[in-house]
């Protein structure tokens, strides 16, 4: 296991092609997005359970890994009638992060911006 990973996004991780698919998986999964709770260490995602969905879930999770190496990616998936979730979790400093950069999300979908 590694341990003591810096807390900062390394986007050089990505080509420019590689940014453009980044970005337009993220705005795709954003638009399909439902809910987002605060965990303790970190967010729960909610999306709908179809296919497409799930495969952009484990998509974008292959991708941000990359560029952000310290967190932990959890998806939890059961039929198609359930919702996926997506959990972003991590240390003191991961949460804080995690906090500073989904805000206006969370404004945003709860309707707080």
């Amino acid at each position: 296991m590694v341990k003591d990973i810096p807390v900062a996004c390394c986007h050089t991780a990505f080509t420019k092609d590689e940014r453009e698919t980044y970005a337009s998986i993220w705005e795709r999964l954003s638009s399909r997005r439902f809910a987002i709770t605060e965990l303790e260490n970190g967010y729960r995602f909610q999306y709908p359970g179809d296919a497409e969905t799930l495969r952009l879930v484990y998509e974008w999770v292959s991708m941000e890994r990359r560029c952000c190496p310290f967190l932990t990616f959890g998806v939890t998936a059961r039929h198609e009638e359930e919702p996926i979730t997506l959990s972003l979790t991590g240390d003191e400093e991961a949460q804080a992060f995690l906090r500073t950069e989904m805000q206006a999300r969370i404004d945003a979908i709860t309707g707080l911006s």
